[in-house]
């Protein structure tokens, strides 16, 4: 005999139809939308002179709420479709359709971007924020404590963020009819027997695969890390599921492989690959046994356990072990008259990742151009971070990012940092916009490199201050220049074959040796003031083919300070002087010929003290 319940079903804040007949179907499963459908007479709203569903499309938008048993089972939700259906019969019917809370978050499409170590609870608090109290109470349970490393919600809906991170965390996400929780919350044990008020019983097995490693580098830091997932076993208790375990492995023997490129390994570490590992494994394992039924249970509830016994018919008076499942999945089924029955599903008791759990789940993102945020790496690793237009509102940006460049290493490579505020164009590996890296960086109508050449013959390297590298391809006007903003410059003229170096203050040249020829004349001239020639050893002056002149438009002066002064000549040697020629001795003059020594002159004087 079906089991009889009483019923509180309220929609629109008043009890529906206490007086005509209805079927009711509640639907909750872990990781989506909880559901209910209410099907009806029309006439029972509508009358036998309505015209469809005038009366009912007022239902559309209220809140619907059931009770069974005393709130024993309880579900509230949306109403969000009518449908009319008409056969031959003289009444048409009716469906309500509606949804769980979850509904509201289906259909709120956002951009929002959350900085490492943002704990993974504030991620949710800040999601369901904004929608109607009144429909969605929401519980925050178990696994919600972790820190998350850079996590962006792209063009996606708060529940479909929500299920992913779920799925790549492993967290329950669930309605229980009263809460939308996000992660095991309030769960409890509930007893029923097969053969009694466990209708029909199902265990089905099925093989996974369980022998893998994961793989990723940590590319900021230049470490490999991996991890086996033979370091993490279910935990659970039920008899059927280390058989199947150990079946699988022996079946799926060829160990897998999979590179955890998703992850963002500069914050997470070893303990990112560790979790993901851990997620897959017991994520995978939680499938290999499921559960399911027909009950009479009436208080069942997605999250809660299910410790099921069943009647032995050799002995009455005990009952044999069916195992402990937690719920993943139920349909309650009743009609106005309290008729009641369910379907389940579960999974063994103790099931911490569930099977939808996949930490390889990303959001999906094109490349696209932002701001240059920050440009100050703490590491000096030529990073930046950059705001997206999307972030600007909240102020957030992503983390320090990695700059394409065409060379690096240590100690070497091309290093050119944008600056701050200035557009970049920003990849995404993967495609994965929670892991950006700089592409290159681009001009704008705001920011115009004033280079533009219709010909295209300059190219340019400048940096703020000025520091300038032109290259001219211009035909018959080719040139390199090299200057900075007060106007020293070195200039390559191709058209002339040469370069000049120009400074406004000082040039000073410091080597080792320094080698200075030219083909023809050699000039150096200081327009304003003094040449100074100085060595700590010799200065040598000599002219192979010519004469060497020294001249001055006043006076010369070529003087030892501590030693003697030579003057040779490999002939004659000529001292004049168009008037007069002293030559003084502080002590002794002594002038001398091999062979003879002449003094000549108009008069000469020779004379003593």
């Amino acid at each position: 005999m079906p089991k009889i319940v009483q019923i509180k079903l309220i929609v629109g804040g008043e009890e529906f139809l206490p007086k005509s007949g209805y079927n009711v179907s509640v639907e909750q499963s872990v990781g989506g939308h909880s559901a209910f459908r209410i099907t009806f007479p029309s006439n029972a709203t509508e009358g036998y002179e309505g015209v469809m569903m005038n009366t009912a499309l007022s239902f559309v938008g209220k809140k619907a709420s059931i009770g069974l048993n005393g709130n024993q089972m309880e579900f509230s939700g949306v109403v969000t479709s009518v449908d009319f259906q008409k056969g031959v019969g003289a009444a048409g019917t009716i469906v309500l359709s509606g949804h769980g809370p979850s509904v509201l978050l289906s259909n709120s499409i956002q951009c929002f971007s959350y900085d490492e170590g943002t704990a993974l609870s504030q991620v949710i608090n800040d999601t369901v924020n904004g929608h109607s109290g009144e429909h969605l109470k929401t519980a925050i349970g178990e696994g919600t404590d972790i820190k998350l490393p850079y996590t962006v919600q792209y063009n996606e809906s708060d529940l479909s963020f929500l299920q992913r991170l779920c799925s790549r965390y492993g967290i329950w996400l669930y309605h229980n009819g009263k809460e939308f929780c996000i992660g095991r919350k309030g769960h409890k044990p509930v007893q029923g027997t097969v053969g009694v008020d466990v209708l029909a019983f199902n265990v089905s097995t099925s093989l996974r695969e369980q022998q893998f490693a994961v793989k990723g580098h940590d590319w900021v830091n230049d470490t490999l890390l991996e991890a086996e997932s033979i370091a993490h076993n279910a935990s659970s208790s039920h008899p059927y599921l280390s058989r199947v375990k150990s079946e699988s492995d022996a079946v799926f023997a060829k160990k897998g492989l999979y590179d955890y490129n998703v992850g963002q390994h500069e914050y997470s570490a070893q303990g990112g690959v560790d979790l993901a590992t851990k997620v897959n494994t017991l994520g995978k394992s939680s499938g290999m046994v499921l559960a399911s039924g027909t009950s009479e249970v009436s208080n069942l509830r997605v999250g809660d356990t299910l410790e099921l016994t069943g009647l032995n018919f050799s002995n009455p008076t005990t009952k044999d072990p069916y195992g402990s499942y937690d719920i993943v999945k139920v349909v309650h089924r009743f009609d106005h008259s309290g008729h009641y029955r369910n379907d389940f599903e579960g999974v063994p008791e103790g099931t911490q990742h569930l099977p939808y759990s996949n930490s390889f789940r990303i959001p999906r993102a094109g490349a696209q151009r932002g701001w240059v945020f920050d440009n100050a790496d703490p590491d000096g690793l030529g990073r930046i971070k950059v705001q997206f237009p999307w972030q600007k509102a909240k102020g957030t940006s992503t983390p320090w990012i990695k700059m394409s460049t065409p060379y690096s290493g240590g100690g070497k490579g091309f290093y050119f940092i944008p600056e701050l505020e200035e557009e970049v164009l920003v990849g995404f590996e993967g495609d994965n916009p929670e892991k950006p890296f700089v592409l290159s960086a681009g001009y704008n109508t705001a920011a115009n490199s004033g280079f533009a050449d219709p010909d295209n013959n300059i190219k340019a390297i400048k940096t703020r201050s000025g520091h300038l590298i032109e290259l001219n391809d211009t035909d018959g006007e080719e040139s390199i220049t090299i200057t900075d903003k007060n106007s020293n410059k070195i200039f390559l003229n191709t058209k002339d074959s040469s370069i000049s170096i120009t400074a406004p203050a000082n040039l000073s040249l410091t080597a080792d040796t320094i080698d200075i020829k030219a083909k023809n004349a050699l000039t150096m001239k200081s327009v304003e003031s003094t040449i100074a020639i100085g060595a700590k050893e010799a200065i040598g002056m000599h002219s192979t083919e010519a004469t060497v002149q020294i001249s001055g438009k006043e006076n010369v002066d070529v003087r030892s300070t501590e030693a003697e002064t030579k003057i040779k000549a490999k002939t004659t040697l000529n001292i004049v002087g168009n008037e007069k020629v002293d030559i003084l001795s502080g002590d002794q003059l002594a002038m001398h010929g091999k062979s003879t020594s002449k003094l000549t002159g108009g008069e000469v004087h020779v004379n003593k003290g």
